[in-house]
């Protein structure tokens, strides 16, 4: 058992953040397209720790990561290695990014007027 919406969660918004296609993350991780999409919807499914372990290496994730986050429902707090940094780096340029798009969309408004 496990936490798959949870797993789900961090798969979308990673694959997201590095603009990783379903196709390109299963190419990637080869793991089957129909696996990834099942796993991406949070399907409760027994899944082998190599099929997490294959998508965590693809996303640039520590090995153990996603299998991590569906045991304990969340993101593992801190992580130690170099990809993780770069992970943080790559989620807060996300952030931005939609911050940046939001205040753009209110200054239009704005313009508008």
């Amino acid at each position: 058992m496990g936490d798959w919406p949870a797993v789900a969660k961090v798969i979308n918004e990673r694959m997201t953040t590095l603009g990783l296609t379903q196709k390109r993350l299963a190419e990637v991780s080869r793991v089957s397209t129909a696996t990834l999409r099942q796993i991406q919807q949070g399907q409760d499914k027994n899944r082998q720790p190599a099929v997490l372990t294959a998508i965590s290496r693809a996303l640039g994730l520590p090995d153990n990561y996603l299998q991590e986050v569906a045991d304990k429902g969340r993101a593992p707090a801190v992580m130690s290695d170099e990809p993780a940094a770069v992970a943080e780096l790559r989620d807060q340029l996300a952030d931005l990014r939609e911050r940046v798009a939001a205040i753009e969309s209110r200054l239009e408004l704005i313009r508008s007027d």
